[in-house]
């Protein structure tokens, strides 16, 4: 039946009908992008990575999943150094404030202050093969891996996207975790036609493409176990993401990670979307350009849409999806 869907799924995007707009041939390679926008993010995070959200923890893992920076680079060095320096000023901070309750949103740095913020350093350093459960003597993970209800979180952490990276930091190795408790959260906040809002407390904020596609990203490991719940909860998410118009580099680089992530069932949806961000791309500068194609290179865009070639890159070649890093332990890099 799985086949069967599939195909059907592939002739209606072969004549058109999935989206308002149709496929279009592109004339770049997506290899040629993918590699352009790597050499983009790496030159234009210059002279190195800082902890944060861009130029940061996004480009070293874009770069460290391609197999072009490994942790003895100088420019994952110096990353790792400001790491170290931020590190010491929230543990600092940590002796007369509470981090999961602090008196103020500004207490702690900005880069590394709310849940997601070390969510998204454990993605980088596991990226490069170091156990962020053990990183000099830090446990990372410990600061979001047992579950909170939402209602009792400090209000920088009251998100969906924090349960949603929570599950793919803590997957990225074998984490410990409350696992079954973020999950059972997701499920619980997806609204009835499959997608997720960004605030799962407020059943009236606006749905969103990004939140959603990243839930399903860190729900795709699960939806092969026999978890009906799971299964639905992802086919509905499925459902409700190729009804939309998918309008930016963001969002479509999120659908391509998404669809990467569950599998080979999913190839020629993904070819698809691969094309579609195509669109985006400045063959002149190597980045990627937003909100419309027509607009200058953005760093987030580009940072973005180059991760998402690098798991589709590790999709057609049967390598770990781009958040199992189970393979950069020990294994040489690609």
């Amino acid at each position: 039946m799985r086949k069967i869907v599939i195909f059907l799924l592939a002739f209606v995007m072969a004549i058109g009908l999935i989206n308002p707009t149709t496929a279009q041939a592109s004339q770049t390679d997506w290899e040629t992008a993918m590699n352009r926008s790597l050499d983009w993010v790496r030159n234009a995070v210059s002279p190195n990575p800082v902890v944060g959200s861009v130029g940061g923890e996004w480009a070293v893992l874009a770069l460290a999943r391609a197999g072009r920076v490994s942790a003895d680079d100088p420019w994952v060095l110096a990353w790792l150094a400001d790491l170290d320096r931020t590190l010491a000023t929230v543990e600092r901070l940590s002796r007369t404030n509470d981090i999961h309750n602090p008196p103020s949103v500004g207490t702690f740095p900005s880069a590394l202050r709310r849940w997601t913020d070390f969510q998204r350093v454990t993605l980088a350093l596991s990226a490069l093969g170091i156990d962020a459960s053990d990183y000099n003597g830090r446990d990372l993970t410990e600061i979001f891996g047992t579950y909170v209800p939402v209602a009792e979180r400090h209000s920088l952490n009251r998100t969906v996207n924090v349960d949603t990276f929570a599950l793919i930091a803590l997957d990225t190795l074998p984490y410990s975790g409350d696992r079954d408790s973020f999950i059972e959260s997701l499920l619980n906040a997806q609204r009835a036609n499959g997608a997720w809002g960004l605030a799962p407390n407020l059943p009236t904020s606006a749905l969103d493409l990004d939140v959603t596609a990243m839930a399903l990203q860190s729900l795709a490991p699960y939806y092969y176990r026999g978890d009906a719940r799971v299964t639905e909860a992802v086919d509905s998410a499925l459902g409700w993401l190729r009804s939309q118009t998918f309008s930016d580099v963001e969002s479509i680089a999120q659908m391509i990670v998404a669809l990467t992530a569950l599998g080979p069932d999913f190839a020629d949806e993904a070819e698809y979307y691969v094309e579609r961000l195509l669109r985006w791309f400045d063959p002149v500068s190597g980045g990627f350009r937003r909100p419309a194609p027509t607009d200058p290179v953005n760093h987030m865009a580009t940072e973005q849409a180059a991760y998402a070639l690098v798991a589709y890159w590790r999709f057609v070649n049967d390598m770990n999806p781009l958040y199992d890093m189970s393979d950069a332990f020990g294994e040489a890099a690609p």
